[in-house]
Parts: structure tokens; C-alpha cells; sequence
């Protein structure tokens, strides 16, 4: 992680009104001191610009003047910060506000205006499966008092022992219950703003009593991004060092593999890897995903991919900046997304979808449906889905547990890298060594 102070520039955040206000200042200024009565109208003028525009646009502080930040490699929804006294967290609600959501301290200071200290990790609510295997993979999973739902928590370390049956379920079907989180009385709650009137209720309840962080790693659209909330969770609970170095591990296979993918032409019909050809390093559309008919062209074009399936006569379409169709990409793939803008989902009709997505040479995250069987039960149409009749259907249901929980939610946050080379595999035809993703037969 490299690590670099915040400059601050007065003059390119100022607006050009306060500049503007400032040179009419001036010239009041010259013309007016002639007379100690234009220099009374000039004092009172100068006051009243400076209270409205010019101290009501002043940047905001962040934090004291000798903070360093670090810069983060791929989030874009927290910082961490540290003096030779204190750390800092500040964290953010999404990518297109960056509203500050929650600003906290630790250290020796006693008190840091706008902050609010961290003291005691010792007893934890987590209320999502993968901050919860977050703190497990850092071993704090002793830590943890309470859960959203036992239900949904896959990582080893917690559903293959006891501590399972200890956490308590605050919200085990579907709203949070207050009385139970109120009587668990944590020093900590780390949660995902899900509606504004489950927030307010767990906010209401901690006032006074305990931090709340709203860590939503789940709107980062990278995968490196959101995997990178790990080492914003180690630096909160006292293991900065474990979690930056698991991290880098993480980043650093991740990005070798997409640069393997970078490099490396498949041929659409086998696909086989073929030898990176010079001639074929500019990717082509990657967005509308659109094959070729030419001859010369069909053995260097990347397979598309579809994703999700039909529901109710509607097909959830990842947008073209999504976090699976990132995945995507840097496996050397084309996401079959229908619009290029956005991080989140297109709600598509049937029928466009099925139109847009008949040429896919892959299909992936098939949801329930584990069989080919079962896609055509459910809508008989996707036979003519090119990927179907190649039998190139694959879903994340591997490592699906006994009581219906799934490690690809949790375990496939915190380790993208896994999930890139097993999306890498299925592009390159090498299915056989796979962790989260297995055939839909």
C-alpha cells in the first residue's frame, strides 16, 4: 500500500463566486476609502460577503492537519488515515455521492472533533455473511456476538464449529428485531445500509451506546475494491498488518491473472487458449458484445457471457461498469450487458433479453437452477441459447452447505481471485479444477 499525505488547495475548491466576490471587494475598496463614512459602508460589505459566500463555501476539515492517508488500491468507499497518535476511518454511502457517512478515530487522544472514538472491539454485531467471514478470516470470529442470520454464514471457520450456535440471530427473517439488539448491548455493530428505516432504527438504538460503521462494500464496483474492505475492517479491530499483507495476496494474483487473460486470444468455437498474438491486442467491443462472422476474425474473438436468468418474465441484466462485469473482462470475456453506463442492474423484458442473449458462447450464475433441465422448465425458450446446446452452463453452487448457505457470497468477496480463475477456466475450456463453479449437466 503506498501511502501519501492529503494536500490541501484552497484556491481550486474555492467557487468562482467567493473569487469573484473578493475582486469586487478590491475595487470597493480603492473608490471607497476616501471618506471614514465609504470606509464604514466598505467594513459592513466586507462582513456580509465573507458570512454569505465566502466562510459558507470554506472546505470542510477532515481530520487534524497531520493525518496521513493512505491511498487505496481499488475502493473508493473508506479511507484510513493514522497520525503518531491515532487512526482514522471515514467511510462512504456510494460511489456517485461519496457522502460522508461515518468518520472514527482510536488511539491515545481522548476526544476528536467530528470523530467518533472507537474503544472497545471485544463484542461485535455483524449483520452481513461477508463481513462476518472478514473478521473470521482475520480470527476474530470469537468476537462476534451477533448476526443477521445464522442462516446465511458459510465460512469454514464458523459453520464447521461451535461458534455458529452462539452468535445471536438479530434479524433472522428479515428486519432487524430491536429488543434483541438492544439487550445484546455490543460494543461495535458493523452492518450494509439496506433501507433507510432499518438504519434509523439501529442508529437510534446506538446512540450513546455503542459506533455503528455502515461499511457497504457491497456497492464498490471492483472486485479488488470490494475485497479491499478487509483491510479497512483489520485496521478498526487491531490487525492493520495481517489484513494489508492478506490483501496484497489477494491483489496480486488477481492481476496476474488478468493480465494473463490480457494477453491471450481464445478461439470462440474449442475454446482452446491460443498463443497471444500481438496483432489481436486491441480488445474489441466490449460492451454490446457482439460476435463476428468473418472467417479471419472468429478465432481471435472473445467468448461473450450471459448472466442471471428469466424471472417473472424479466431478465437482470449487469450493467456494462458492474462488479460481475469486471469479472468478466479480466477473465477475457465479453459481458453481454445491453448498456455500457452503470455499476448496478437493467431490468430487461424477456424478449430483448433472450434476442440479445442467443449468440452467448457462456452462460453463468443460472441462480437455483442447477441443471440444464431446470433452465428449460422454466422458460422452454433458452433452448436456443447458443451456450445451452453447447453445454457451456455453469453456476457458483459448489460449495453450497447442507442449511442452504454458500461460501461463493462470502469466502468469493474475499478472495476474487478465486473466482477470477475459475471464471478464467470456464473461458478457456479448462473446467476441471474448479472451486466455486461447477457444469450445470
Amino acid at each position: 500500500m503506498q501511502h501519501s499525505k492529503t494536500k490541501l488547495h484552497f484556491f481550486s475548491v474555492v467557487p468562482n463566486q467567493t473569487l469573484w466576490g473578493c475582486a469586487i471587494i478590491c475595487t470597493i475598496f480603492e473608490h471607497c476609502m476616501t471618506s471614514l463614512r465609504a470606509s464604514l459602508v466598505f467594513t459592513t460589505i466586507l462582513i456580509a460577503i465573507c458570512i454569505v459566500d465566502g466562510c459558507g463555501n470554506a472546505p470542510e476539515k477532515s481530520g487534524p492537519n497531520d493525518v496521513v492517508w493512505i491511498t487505496n488500491s481499488h475502493a473508493k468507499l473508506f479511507r484510513i488515515g493514522f497520525t503518531k497518535k491515532d487512526s482514522f476511518l471515514e467511510v462512504y454511502d456510494a460511489p456517485n455521492s461519496m457522502l460522508n457517512i461515518g468518520k472514527f478515530f482510536w488511539g491515545q487522544s481522548p476526544k476528536i472533533d467530528g470523530y467518533q472514538k472507537i474503544e472497545n472491539r471485544s463484542k461485535i454485531v455483524s449483520l452481513s455473511a461477508i463481513h462476518t467471514g472478514m473478521l473470521a478470516e482475520l480470527g476474530l470470529a470469537k468476537s462476534i456476538a451477533g448476526v443477521e442470520s445464522r442462516q446465511y454464514i458459510a465460512h469454514p471457520r464458523i459453520y464447521q464449529s461451535s461458534l455458529l450456535d452462539s452468535m445471536q440471530e438479530l434479524a433472522p427473517n428479515g428486519p432487524i428485531i430491536p429488543e434483541k439488539l438492544a439487550n445484546l448491548k455490543p460494543n461495535l455493530l458493523i452492518g450494509y445500509i439496506f433501507n433507510i428505516q432499518e438504519k434509523n432504527t439501529i442508529e437510534r438504538i446506538a446512540k450513546n451506546h455503542f459506533p455503528v460503521v455502515w461499511a457497504n462494500n457491497h456497492l464498490e464496483p471492483h472486485p479488488l475494491g470490494r475485497a479491499e474492505w478487509i483491510v479497512a475492517m483489520g485496521w478498526l479491530l487491531g490487525k492493520s498488518k495481517e489484513s494489508t499483507e492478506l490483501f496484497n495476496r489477494i491483489s496480486t494474483e488477481y492481476l496476474s491473472i488478468a493480465k494473463q487473460a490480457a494477453s491471450a486470444s481464445i478461439d470462440v468455437e474449442s475454446a482452446q487458449p491460443l498463443k497471444p498474438d500481438p496483432s489481436t491486442t486491441n480488445t474489441p467491443n466490449l460492451l454490446k458484445g457482439e460476435n463476428s462472422n468473418s472467417e479471419s476474425q472468429k478465432s481471435t474473438t472473445r467468448p461473450t457471457v450471459m448472466m442471471n436468468m428469466p424471472y417473472n418474465g424479466q431478465w437482470f441484466v449487469p450493467q456494462g461498469q458492474s462488479y460481475m462485469s469486471q469479472f468478466i473482462l479480466d477473465a477475457g470475456g465479453i459481458p453481454i450487458t445491453l448498456q455500457p453506463q452503470g455499476s448496478g442492474s437493467n431490468i430487461v423484458g424477456l424478449e430483448k433479453a433472450l434476442q440479445a442473449m442467443k449468440l452467448a458462447d457462456v452462460w453463468i450464475n443460472t441462480d437455483n437452477c442447477n441443471t440444464r433441465k431446470c433452465l428449460v422448465e422454466t422458460e422452454p425458450r433458452v433452448m436456443n441459447i447458443k451456450a445451452l446446446q453447447g453445454n457451456r452452463v455453469f453456476n457458483f453452487n459448489k460449495k453450497l452447505n447442507p442449511n442452504g448457505s454458500n461460501s461463493y457470497w462470502d469466502l468469493g468477496c474475499i478472495f476474487p481471485n478465486i473466482v477470477l480463475r475459475d471464471l478464467y477456466n470456464i473461458i478457456h475450456n479448462d473446467t476441471q479444477s474448479m472451486y466455486f463453479y461447477q457444469r450445470c449437466d
